[in-house]
C-alpha cells in the first residue's frame, strides 16, 4: 500500500492519557505512532468522534499536548479501538515539544526515515 502521509510518521508504541474537554478522568491509551500532522491511537474504549475536537494528550516526561483532530479512520478490536486521527490544530509550542521529544526519545527512528528510500543508484 502506498503511503499517502504528506508528513512521516514515527512508529512509537508510547502510553499515554487522553484528557477530552470536560472530562474527569484521563483515559490511557497507547500512541501507536506520530507525526506533526495526526496520529494513531488505540484506547480499551469507543469514543465518538467529535470528543477529538479537542482533548489533551499527556505522554511520558511530562510532554502534553493540547490538540484538535478529526477521525480519519476507526478499527473496532475486540480490547478496545485504534482511531487514526488528523490533527486540525495544534500550538506551535506543541509541535516544538513534540520535536524535541521525538529526537530524544526517538532519534534512530528519525535517522532511519532519513535513509529510507534513498538508493545509490
Amino acid at each position: 500500500m502506498e503511503e499517502r502521509r504528506i508528513k512521516p510518521r514515527w512508529r512509537i508504541n508510547q502510553g499515554a492519557e487522553l484528557t477530552v474537554e470536560n472530562g474527569v478522568k484521563p483515559i490511557p491509551c497507547v500512541v501507536e505512532d506520530i507525526s506533526y500532522g495526526g496520529m494513531c491511537l488505540s484506547l480499551r474504549r469507543n469514543l465518538f468522534d467529535d470528543v477529538f475536537s479537542s482533548f489533551k494528550l499527556s505522554l511520558a516526561d511530562n510532554l502534553e499536548l493540547n490538540v484538535g483532530a478529526q477521525v480519519a479512520w476507526r478499527q473496532e478490536q475486540q480490547e478496545g479501538n485504534t482511531y487514526g486521527l488528523s490533527f486540525n490544530w495544534i500550538d506551535d509550542s506543541a509541535k516544538e515539544d513534540l520535536g524535541r521529544y521525538i529526537d530524544e526519545k526517538f532519534h534512530n527512528l528519525i535517522i532511519k526515515h532519513w535513509w529510507e528510500g534513498s538508493s545509490d543508484a
